[in-house]
């Protein structure tokens, strides 16, 4: 769907009798951290950096008083506090999942753009989402595209869900990608299974479990990818353990293997969370990535604050 059609559809939410007005938020975030890498090749640097700063608005609209139709939507934009170029050189702002779609008793079919199912199949087990050490930079799979059609089911049961997802492939010659998960939460764990069909030239599939035990939470992902010009297959795994300590502190490590961007790739990272009020905290963590390639091998401290409105 072009970005113009979302844009006016928006507006004409806003335009709806306000009897039919449920509720709407903004919201969003920011994000920075000031970072030390060493690397043999290239030596020590520093940097002050973004991590996907971004605000919002979402919102839903009853249709009927005497149903459970809906209208949703969402709006979500990146913006770089650092440099300004949150979209390279061309721009200061960057779309992030920005869409509208109908929710009944059936489910939510939305268009616009939006991750994938199987990107949502992680469950949160990324502990450093955005930062450096995020499973983006060792794994493939996190994508997030334009001219997609969307499909979730209603919890069965409460409990077990899909997503189906559908994207317009750019080069024009090939079927469309498409993405999908089966989703399960329950009281002693969540569980998700994610597969991509021809996604940017991959086959992957991904199983997820989230265990929390007490104060701690487990994460385990397990995924194989297959590249479709080269017929290579690679396998990753990410292993994650968080644990909260005291009434405002959190310690995080994580550990992510595959050669599938960095040749021999491994992401170990240790990190902790200082909660200083309910929508802020001040974060720090180090992380050792290795590679058989001395260029991609570096080691990153870090420390930083995210503020959420």
């Amino acid at each position: 769907m072009a970005l113009r059609s979302i844009y006016v559809a928006v507006f004409i939410i806003f335009g709806i009798n306000n009897q039919l007005y449920a509720s709407h938020d903004w919201y969003g975030k920011v994000f920075v951290d000031y970072q030390s890498t060493s690397n043999d090749i290239n030596g020590n640097k520093t940097d002050v950096n973004n991590n996907a700063s971004r605000f919002g608005i979402k919102g839903s609209f009853l249709l009927s008083d005497n149903s459970k139709l809906k209208l949703v939507y969402q709006a979500e934009y990146q913006f770089d506090p650092v440099d300004g170029k949150a979209r390279g050189e061309d721009g200061t702002l960057k779309q992030r999942n920005t869409f509208i779609g109908i929710q009944t008793n059936l489910g939510m079919l939305f268009a616009g753009n939006h991750d994938s199912a199987f990107k949502k199949s992680q469950l949160k087990i990324d502990l450093f989402n955005d930062l450096a050490p995020d499973i983006k930079n060792i794994l493939h799979g996190e994508n997030r595209l334009k001219d997609f059609v969307g499909y979730t089911t209603p919890k069965y049961m409460g409990k077990v869900s899909a997503t189906f997802n559908s994207f317009k492939n750019p080069s024009f010659s090939g079927k469309k990608y498409r993405s999908y998960s089966v989703n399960f939460s329950g009281d002693l764990f969540q569980a998700a299974i994610g597969i991509d069909d021809s996604m940017r030239g991959y086959d992957s599939t991904r199983l997820s479990i989230l265990i929390p035990l007490d104060n701690s939470k487990i994460g385990l992902l397990n995924q194989k990818t297959k590249n479709l010009s080269s017929g290579n297959t690679n396998n990753g795994y990410v292993i994650s353990f968080s644990r909260k300590i005291g009434p405002k502190g959190r310690f995080k490590i994580q550990h992510a293997s595959s050669s599938m961007k960095i040749d021999s790739g491994r992401h170990t990272t240790i990190g902790y969370d200082y909660q200083l009020r309910k929508s802020s905290k001040i974060f720090t963590f180090y992380s050792q990535q290795e590679s058989s390639n001395k260029r991609k091998a570096k080691d990153i401290l870090s420390i930083g604050i995210e503020h959420k409105f």
